[in-house]
Parts: C-alpha cells; sequence; structure tokens
C-alpha cells in the first residue's frame, strides 16, 4: 500500500487554493487506482524503488499498464515535493553544479522556461553520469524508467508538470508566467537531499 501526505496548503502567489486542491484530487486518484492494482495482484512493496524493481519482472503486455500507475503516482509526488510556498533561495551542491552545467543561474531559468513553455507533458531536472540536464518525459513516464518504457535510466532532481490540469485555474494560457512562479517556489532542500542520495548510491 502507498501511504502518502500531502503538504498542507499555504495562501501564496505561485497556487491558489482551488488549483491546489484540483491538482491533488489528480494525484490523490493516482495513488489510489495504484493501490487497487497493488491489492488486487497481492504485491507488498516499501519503496517507489521496488515498484520499479517489480515493474520489470512483469509480462510485456502488462508493462505499459503499470508503468502509467507508477509514473502517475511518482510523476505527482516529485512535483508535490519540491514546490512550497515559501521562497528558498538556490543553494548547496545543486546550486554549484547548475552553475557548472548552465553557466549561472539566470541562464538555468532562461533555459527551464524556454525547454518546458511549449510542451504537454513532464518537465524535468536529472542528473545521470554526474552531468545534470533537463528533459521531457511524455504521458506520465518517469526518467527512472528503462528506455523501452519511455524514460531515460536517469536520477530526478527537480519536475514541473506541464498538464493543463496543473495550471490552467489559476493561468489559463500563460504557461510562461506559471513556470516563472514556480521557479520562484521550488523547494531547494528537497533538490539539494535528491542530488545528495545520488552521491551516497551512485
Amino acid at each position: 500500500m502507498i501511504n502518502l501526505k500531502i503538504k498542507n496548503y499555504k495562501k501564496n502567489i505561485f497556487l491558489s487554493e482551488k488549483q491546489f486542491k484540483n491538482h491533488e484530487f489528480i494525484f490523490l486518484n493516482y495513488i489510489k487506482k495504484l493501490n487497487n492494482y497493488l491489492i488486487k495482484n497481492n504485491i507488498n512493496v516499501k519503496n517507489k524503488f521496488e515498484l520499479i524493481d517489480f515493474l520489470y519482472d512483469l509480462p510485456e503486455y502488462e508493462k505499459n499498464i503499470f508503468s502509467q500507475l507508477i509514473g502517475g503516482y511518482l510523476n505527482h509526488e516529485y512535483y508535490f515535493n519540491n514546490i512550497t510556498f515559501e521562497l528558498i533561495n538556490c543553494f548547496g551542491e545543486i546550486k554549484k553544479n547548475i552553475i557548472k552545467n548552465f553557466k549561472n543561474y539566470e541562464n538555468f531559468k532562461i533555459n527551464f522556461i524556454k525547454n518546458f513553455i511549449n510542451f504537454n507533458g513532464w518537465g524535468w531536472v536529472v542528473i545521470n553520469n554526474n552531468k545534470i540536464f533537463m528533459l521531457k518525459t511524455y504521458e506520465n513516464n518517469n526518467p527512472l524508467f528503462s528506455v523501452n518504457l519511455g524514460g531515460y535510466n536517469s536520477i530526478p532532481l527537480l519536475c514541473v508538470d506541464l498538464h493543463e490540469h496543473s495550471y490552467y485555474l489559476d493561468y489559463l494560457n500563460n504557461k510562461e508566467l506559471y513556470l516563472k512562479n514556480f521557479l520562484n517556489y521550488i523547494n531547494w532542500f528537497e533538490v539539494e537531499n535528491r542530488l545528495q542520495n545520488y552521491f551516497l548510491n551512485k
């Protein structure tokens, strides 16, 4: 069973409570569907990495179905955990790596918006072979997945939901403003923790 407590909403200029709750409902529905699948098939897992390990043991005809359930859960978990309702400056090893790969933080933000403004899916900052880069996944594919399942065998550091349901109530068609505000409300403690875990486990 997947149990998850979503953070409490606090008033901010990034997301209205209505937008947040609407998106939260979609996330919780993915968790419900995934749990139903796990119970129906008598599957016991302790963490998300065990979910992915189990995925690769499935028959081919079931892999795509289960990967979409896992991805719907994982992607939203990454997104909700890496947003915050407070202003936090980028710091630590993640800041050093952003500067190393994008020259400076402003250039990172410009590239982030340029990469994701016209895409409908998921936007990611990932690390692979000690290099940080941006990539996109369609539907509910996750960078952790193998290439044949729509992934990149990469470790997610930062995730932004680019589907309309994540922003349309607050931003209508102004995706650029959504992305700009997203960049101001990133939980860099969470992102730094993901990067440090990568270094510890590589």
